[in-house]
């Protein structure tokens, strides 16, 4: 019910009581309100620094104007609008529910009743912002809220009206929110309604499957994966799997319109909901005069686009990145502001006219290649006109009844009463979303390694693939970092040299950090006892190197696990088991582990290959394994077996790639790896399940030694 008053958040707007903050938008906070009458509102009050900015008011004042002029079953009805304390704001209902963006986050991918409601419902939105002679231009799934009363579309701040101009959209600017842009955006093309459609498909796919069908990555990466990469929409059921494929068409005249979307939805053709929602939703009412005041925009835009996207960089300037589900941003050109000391914690800028080379996209047997524009029921393309809100008002009655009485999505079905939790309960169906927990990796300042050691220690979040440092200096090598337990800590290696290792600690931040001891063995990676108390690591033992455990409060006490003279490497501890590689076997590196309550009790041997394997990692729940196979000296890729190695192995990379350093996802639904060649390595994430994969890792710079759990 929004978030305490802070001191300079109004008590009062015009006659409104402020209850709670909601949150921020591109424009402006909004406020939990009380009306005059008892009843809950939201407000949406300008920001102090942009009241006084001609331009924003401009921006504010469309937005009130066309979101009265859409039927308020498909939005937030406006109830007022006015000016306080020299800052414009907007009433509009409260509606009780949580959007598609925060749903999907706390719940995983929709049930398939619900993803049917949820593109029933924003398609019969589209028809009649649509009809309304407007495009939204920002359709994702942080502006779709779902209530009882069905899916509402929200934030018309960037929608321009199409039947007057404004001139409130320069030049040489995008707007909008990148992942969600459909190609002619990108290359400032002619708009029209069929950009909306294009983010309406990637919507239902991400809906699906907790991803963007194009991945995740900076402005630069988006840009080529939206004009030269195929959709990765998984598995959808008919027949949202042939519209969300044709709704993603490069060519937006391939596009069905939001009418025939919802028409096949529905059931089009003779059905009675068919019929009239299409008598209703041709009706054109007449226009309002050109001196109404709500009616802000620009010239309908009904020029043809040409045969498919011309080459990248030959339209306008590509602009400055935010990712995500944030406030819309306006791109501009810029001088670059991207290179090893960002990392992606800023908005990446794209020079004007840049060339951007096309990324090869990530795959899985699970992917589907592109199908052809599905055929759609209705025979003809609607009729053109400006509808008034008396158009939009019955058709918008029409398309609400015939989408409940097909989809239920007015109480989101009978199978929804009791939302799962998490992705990843036995009820789930389908595969689970990305986690954006974030991941502890080594960011290299400049490259080098492994003959030299730039690295720090950094958090990268995987679904807006940003990395920011948590622990830098410009002079030493810092690796290896691992998460404590309760992700309060981090533990890492720093290598002052080749023969000299330390084992430090730091608290997640970055603060106090200390060295645990300096008697590691060459350049190891670490691993927390599950209480966060002890480390194990290498350990110097004589001549030998041994796994040794310390207890992290009292450096001085070791536990000494192994005594054998053989070389040994990279502990993983989950349970009482610590897990590494030794090359006691034949001379090829096999993977053991050994009861850490038990010191010096017999090992047991989990894998038995004629070749090296490597890098133990234990699934959170300590059951399976996810270790590096490299059968030659340029092969490296990611298997899994059961963590006491009896039952089977299994591939989870197996093509060109090169990975290693596998790291399970908390939920143990994916896996984080470094790929690529050892001096330039990226982060890729793979789902466990159908071994779908994607790049979590920016594109500048280089980072590896990832972890996750």
């Amino acid at each position: 019910m929004g978030r305490p008053l802070g001191p300079d958040d109004p008590e009062r707007v015009g006659s409104y009581t402020v209850l709670g903050r909601i949150g921020e938008g591109g424009m402006g906070a909004v406020y939990l309100g009380r009306a005059p009458d008892g009843r809950q509102v939201a407000i949406k009050v300008v920001r102090p620094e942009l009241a006084q900015d001609a331009g924003f008011v401009a921006r504010f004042r469309d937005e009130v104007a066309n979101a009265e002029r859409v039927a308020s079953f498909c939005t937030a009805q406006v109830l007022d609008h006015g000016e306080s304390a020299g800052r414009a704001y907007m009433v509009t209902e409260y509606i009780d529910g949580v959007s598609l963006k925060d749903y999907l986050k706390d719940n995983g991918e929709l049930s398939p009743s619900m993803l049917q409601g949820v593109a029933v419902g924003v398609a019969a939105a589209l028809v009649a912002i649509h009809a309304a002679g407007l495009i939204h231009r920002d359709l994702k799934p942080a502006n779709v809220m779902l209530s009882f009363s069905g899916p509402r579309v929200i934030d018309f701040g960037i929608a321009r009206a199409l039947d007057a101009a404004s001139g409130l959209t320069m030049t040489g600017q995008l707007v909008g929110s990148p992942g969600w842009m459909a190609p002619e955006r990108i290359l400032q093309h002619p708009v029209t309604t069929a950009v909306d459609i294009f983010s309406w498909g990637c919507l239902v796919a991400f809906a699906k499957n907790g991803i963007n069908p194009f991945g995740t990555g900076d402005f630069s990466v988006m840009s080529a994966r939206l004009l030269h990469g195929d959709p990765q929409v998984g598995e959808l059921p008919a027949p949202l799997d042939r519209l969300v494929r044709a709704a993603l068409d490069k060519d937006p005249r391939k596009r069905p319109t939001a009418r025939e979307l919802l028409l096949t939805m529905v059931g089009g053709g003779e059905s009675p909901e068919a019929a009239v929602l299409s008598t209703l939703t041709s009706w054109q009412a007449p226009v309002p005069p050109r001196g109404d005041t709500r009616v802000i925009g620009e010239p309908t835009q009904e020029a043809s686009s040409p045969a498919g996207p011309p080459p990248v960089g030959t339209g306008p300037a590509s602009a400055a990145m935010a990712y995500g589900d944030g406030p819309p941003t306006a791109y501009g050109g810029g001088p670059a502001t991207l290179g090893p000391e960002a990392f992606g914690s800023a908005p990446a800028t794209v020079a004007a006219g840049s060339p951007v080379e096309s990324p090869t996209m990530p795959s899985g047997p699970g992917a589907r290649p592109p199908a052809g524009r599905p055929p759609v029921t209705p025979s003809g393309p609607p009729r053109q006109g400006r509808g008034g809100r008396r158009a939009v008002l019955a058709g918008g009655v029409a398309v609400v009844l015939a989408g409940a009485a097909v989809s239920g999505w007015l109480v989101f079905g009978q199978d929804d009463k009791k939302p799962r939790k998490t992705a990843t309960t036995a009820t789930t169906a389908g595969p689970a979303p990305l986690p954006n927990d974030p991941l502890v990796v080594r960011l290299d300042r400049q490259t080098g390694w492994p003959g030299r050691c730039y690295g720090s220690i950094g958090k990268l979040s995987p679904v807006t693939a940003t990395a920011t440092y948590v622990f830098r200096t410009n002079t030493t090598c810092d690796i290896l970092p691992r998460w404590s337990p309760k992700r309060q800590s981090i533990a890492f290696t720093r290598s002052t040299s080749l023969a000299l290792n330390e084992l430090w600690v730091t608290n997640a931040d970055g603060s106090q950090p200390k060295m645990i001891t300096a008697q590691m063995a060459g350049r190891s990676r670490v691993a927390w006892s599950p209480d966060g108390k002890k480390i194990a690591f290498v350990a110097k033992v004589g001549t030998g190197r041994q796994i040794d455990v310390v207890t992290v409060a009292d450096p001085g006490s070791l536990l000494q696990l192994t005594t054998d003279d053989t070389f040994k490497d990279d502990p993983a501890w989950c349970g009482s088991r610590v897990a590494f590689w030794s090359r006691r076997t034949g001379g090829t590196q096999q993977i053991y582990t050994v009861d850490a309550t038990t010191p010096g009790k017999a090992r047991t041997q989990v894998t038995n290959v004629d070749h090296d394997v490597n890098d133990p990692s234990f699934s959170p729940d300590c059951t399976q394994m996810a270790y590096t196979d490299q059968p030659s000296k340029d092969a490296r890729h990611i298997w899994i077996t059961t963590a006491d190695g009896k039952g089977p192995a299994r591939p989870l990379t197996s093509d060109s790639t090169r990975d290693m350093d596998a790291t399970w996802s908390p939920d143990g639904t994916w896996i984080a790896v470094a790929r690529g060649a050892t001096a330039f390595p990226s982060i890729w994430a793979i789902r466990v399940k159908d071994r779908h994969e994607q790049r979590i890792s920016p594109e500048q710079g280089y980072m590896a030694h990832p972890d996750w759990s």
